[in-house]
């Protein structure tokens, strides 16, 4: 099983995820979310492909490639850099004091391509398990809705989209796994 502390190595997937400290929140307006997407592009894209994202009010969920040109020390250093950086801006605007994320990020490697598709439908769905909305498909702050409208801006979609076999095969695995979830038939083999 993964860890907090398992390295990403070069040219793999990882699901990368990181809460607020205590009771704290992430995203108290719609700025905070946009803010925290900037930091993402300027930090994360030089050294990762994003797969699938999801951010809710005291945590983010992201599932990235790392470059081959990536080493686990520059990819943890581009993560942290990324966390304070917002953390730090988060404090100036809020008048809060102390560190905002709790350390150290998780970070868990992909095994293989069941864990990658798993990992995108776990991202995606988020909202839903977390009792946010049960319209978890049109979750704004969430890679979900890019994909089906084909707008991916920063998110890598083309190789998602092949390994789930299109988009139309994607939809309905996510909405299969919807349903299961909600039920209360729906396993998690890689939590």
């Amino acid at each position: 099983m993964a860890s907090k502390y398992s390295k990403i190595n070069p040219g793999t997937f990882a699901h990368i995820c990181n809460r607020a400290v205590g009771n704290e929140v992430l995203f108290r307006r719609n700025e905070d979310y946009d803010n925290w997407m900037e930091r993402v592009e300027k930090f994360i894209i030089p050294v990762a492909e994003i797969h699938a994202f999801s951010l809710l009010e005291n945590h983010y969920h992201l599932v990235l490639r790392s470059l081959e040109t990536t080493s686990h020390d520059k990819f943890s250093k581009q993560v942290n850099r990324l966390q304070s950086t917002y953390g730090k801006g988060y404090n100036n605007i809020y008048s809060r004091k102390g560190g905002l994320f709790m350390s150290p990020y998780n970070r868990n490697p992909i095994k293989d391509e069941a864990h990658l598709l798993w990992a995108i439908w776990y991202t995606h769905r988020n909202p839903l398990h977390h009792g946010i909305t049960e319209n978890w498909q049109d979750w704004k702050y969430s890679s979900y809705p890019q994909y089906m409208n084909n707008k991916p801006g920063f998110v890598t979609t083309k190789f998602c989209i092949e390994l789930f076999g299109g988009l139309d095969q994607m939809k309905a695995h996510h909405y299969m796994n919807a349903q299961a979830f909600q039920m209360g038939k729906h396993q998690f083999p890689f939590e």
